[in-house]
């Protein structure tokens, strides 16, 4: 199933990719108002990174992420351990200029039973400036669960897993990224890993000129940011970022990640402006 969102984005569910890649519903092509894709799929690094989507490491063992798991002492090895996200076709919505997914889904183990389930919602809308989105996924649990990351497994700075934004292509060094914190804006991959701010932006120099993803989230539930610029680039907010996270059985939790992409680079005054655009959009 591949649904055309406006004239920006596709979604697709993921329902025929290899079990070893999490099957999952996902995001790809996302572009900026002038054509250019900011998102990238099945690439030679990491195969089973996918666009955008609800990408979660371990639930109680179970991988929602795909590829390997690490495994303290031992590395990354392939291990049987693959879930899959699946559900009936999504609802869309097109009002005001303003295109609405949303989505049931179930988060199911390889031995297929359902762990928890999930609505999602993905809110779209273009400006002449910029192609803004907001995706929320509330998680519930059927029971007591414990969400980890490779970082919770030994592997320290590893931290990923929640809503992951896959940016392509590889442009080498090309790429800045900054993030807006309590104490300032801070610059550069080791300086962006984990901090925790608003807003974080991604700016890259590709033959079609200078872009912009900057990704946000509520500033009420904030998350590490994980962000990656060298050997591939992507981010999102960290679920485990260092510490295994509870999710109450029959309680939801809520993932956040919005996002404005557009074909200039943008100062933080600039970011700050788009972030209100975006709280104005996941609450309309």
């Amino acid at each position: 199933m591949d649904l055309t969102l406006g004239d920006v984005a596709e979604y697709h569910d993921g329902a025929d990719l290899a079990a070893e890649l999490s099957p999952r519903p996902y995001l790809h092509p996302v572009r900026t108002p002038g054509g250019v894709v900011l998102t990238e799929t099945y690439p030679a690094d990491h195969r089973h990174h996918w666009g955008v989507s609800a990408a979660v490491v371990d639930v109680d063992g179970v991988m929602y992420w795909g590829g390997k798991s690490y495994v303290d002492a031992q590395g990354y090895t392939m291990l049987a351990n693959h879930g899959r996200q699946s559900g009936e076709p999504p609802s869309i919505t097109a009002e005001d200029g303003v295109t609405v997914l949303r989505q049931h889904l179930s988060w199911t183990g390889p031995d297929s039973v359902e762990q928890l389930t999930e609505d999602r919602e993905i809110r779209l809308a273009a400006t002449d400036e910029a192609t803004l989105l907001t995706w929320r996924s509330t998680l519930t649990p059927h029971q007591d669960v414990q969400v980890g990351s490779p970082a919770t497994r030994g592997r320290t700075g590893a931290g990923y897993g929640g809503l992951f934004w896959r940016v392509g292509p590889d442009i080498g060094d090309a790429t800045e990224v900054r993030v807006s914190t309590a104490d300032g804006v801070v610059t550069g991959e080791q300086e962006a890993l984990g901090a925790v701010g608003r807003w974080l932006t991604l700016t890259q120099r590709r033959p079609e000129g200078v872009v912009t993803l900057l990704l946000a989230q509520p500033a009420d539930d904030l998350l590490p940011w994980f962000a990656r610029t060298s050997g591939y680039v992507g981010a999102g907010p960290a679920l485990a970022w260092d510490a295994l996270r509870p999710l109450r059985g029959g309680q939801p939790h809520d993932l956040h990640l919005w996002a404005a992409l557009l074909d200039t680079s943008i100062d933080p005054d600039h970011a700050d402006r788009l972030y209100r655009d975006l709280e104005t959009l996941a609450r309309s």
